[in-house]
């Protein structure tokens, strides 16, 4: 999975010629908002379990993504949402001094960056070149 990712940004090319670039950046963005969210989940203490399988159900998905899985892509359009409302959340009760953490600093600002990075990514994800392919991946299926 990360090989595949390293090589794309070394080589600057996409092994899939059909994929559009926009497809292929969004991925990779996902790929840095992920690790981010994984650095802020860690920094707010998340323990092994869960942080495992967050990390095999999003390394998943986005994998997904990358193969030109429609239903991926709209799961990843929920994930952010929720992420945005968590983010907002956070921020409230940041706001309301109700949160005194060692990290809330740090974690936010991290935070904030994931959101950005996701948000262009899934900008790029539903941009008209991005829609046509998933539409043609759909069709090669049935």
């Amino acid at each position: 999975m990360f090989n595949s990712l390293f090589k794309k940004l070394n080589s600057g090319q996409d092994q899939d010629n059909d994929k559009p670039k926009q497809v292929a950046t969004s991925v990779i963005l996902l790929y840095i908002g992920f690790i981010l969210s994984m650095i802020t989940d860690w920094l707010d203490g998340i323990t092994a379990v869960p942080f495992i399988i967050v990390f095999i159900v999003i390394s998943l998905v986005i994998t997904a993504v990358s193969a030109g899985k429609k239903w991926a892509r709209i799961l990843i359009l929920l994930f952010v949402i929720f992420n945005l409302l968590s983010f907002g959340f956070n921020i409230a009760q940041l706001l309301n001094h109700s949160v005194k953490e060692k990290f809330t600093n740090l974690v936010m600002v991290l935070y904030s960056m994931e959101i950005i990075i996701e948000l262009i990514a899934l900008r790029l994800l539903f941009s008209k070149p991005a829609n046509s392919w998933f539409n043609e991946q759909r069709e090669e299926i049935t």
